[in-house]
């Protein structure tokens, strides 16, 4: 292939057979290379200025940032256009499953005619058949862009804004896209792998569901010990490559940078760093000492009746009581 170069400073594009734009890693500038642009689609963006006052409104919104509002300085937020594919995918599955359900009883009292509550566990086997048809959001990128990306998608899905094609975005003078660098074949191939995620979490409720209808006891608890699955894809279809706008402003508190990243479309904040104030430690603390009692306390329940099930409760709660915990020694938090 011909070596493409930048169409501003002139340095060489790295660029894949799928890329549609190309930007320089040298001055930044987005190449758009040759080809039928009206194949690839984009979501048009609100201005700065407009996604700038969403984020104010958001703060004064916030029940910890709004008292603070004094010390918080927003910069110039930047837009970058991240390169998606949506994956429609049916999938089924056929599954045999061995289940636990916890569930409490009364147990008559020894020499009287009064019963005391008591919990008792019972194995159950079930089988059955799911299935699911699903979108997933493929980034089509190798860089990871994390959480954001994440829920710049949910939320695309969600709202559902009407994307236009590419070169008329362009001709709107919106210039920040990044190079898509995968194929739908592999974007498919992506897909997949987050498809059969969320059919397994519905095999594992189903298994649930059967095996509590088999006790008879819909408000059991279920634990599932294994389970062996058969699935297949019956349906998997990638829409174009579709560009989506997300805005990052930074803004300082208290001589710390953090991050608000916005959907373009409707200036919604999908993912915020923040602070970590004291409100935030006290219920991190309160968090801790209330999943490690009352999981403590159940696991404790649990095991004379049923010995794995009592020691995996406890060590639940353990990693509970951690992972609240956790939140006392950091100085940033996430908000969706």
């Amino acid at each position: 292939m011909e070596s493409l170069k930048c169409n501003q400073c002139g340095a060489p594009l790295e660029i894949t057979p799928d890329t549609v734009v190309a930007v320089c890693r040298f001055c930044g500038m987005s190449n758009f290379l040759l080809g039928d642009l009206t194949e690839v689609l984009a979501v048009p963006t609100l201005s700065s200025s407009e996604i700038v006052n969403k984020a104010v409104e958001r703060t004064k919104k916030d029940l910890n940032l709004r008292w603070r509002m004094s010390a918080i300085n927003f910069t110039s937020p930047d837009l970058h256009y991240l390169p998606f594919y949506f994956v429609k995918g049916v999938l089924n599955a056929d599954y045999k499953a061995t289940v636990v359900v916890i569930y409490k009883r009364s147990q008559p009292r020894a020499g009287t005619a009064s019963s005391r509550a008591g919990t008792a566990s019972r194995v159950v086997r079930v089988a059955g058949r799911v299935s699911l048809s699903d979108v997933a959001a493929v980034l089509a990128r190798r860089a990871p862009w994390g959480l954001s990306a994440d829920a710049l998608a949910k939320h695309f899905l969600d709202t559902a804004p009407k994307p236009k094609p590419l070169a008329d975005v362009v001709s709107q003078g919106k210039s920040a896209f990044l190079a898509a660098e995968i194929a739908p074949e592999k974007a498919k191939a992506k897909a997949v792998r987050i498809l059969i995620s969320r059919l397994l979490k519905r095999v594992e409720e189903d298994a649930a569901a059967k095996a509590k209808e088999a006790v008879g006891v819909k408000t059991a608890t279920t634990i599932v010990q294994d389970k062996a699955v058969e699935y297949e894809v019956v349906q998997l279809e990638a829409s174009r490559l579709t560009y989506l706008p997300l805005w990052v402003m930074t803004y300082l508190y208290n001589g710390s940078h953090y991050h608000y990243y916005a959907a373009g479309w409707d200036g919604r904040v999908v993912l915020a760093e923040e602070p970590v104030f004291a409100e935030h430690r006290a219920a991190n603390l309160l968090g801790a000492v209330a999943s490690g009692g009352f999981l403590g306390g159940l696991g404790a329940t649990y095991l004379p009746v049923d010995f794995f099930t009592g020691i995996m409760t406890l060590a639940g709660g353990a990693v509970l009581s951690y992972a609240a915990a956790g939140g006392l020694l950091k100085s940033r938090r996430v908000e969706k």
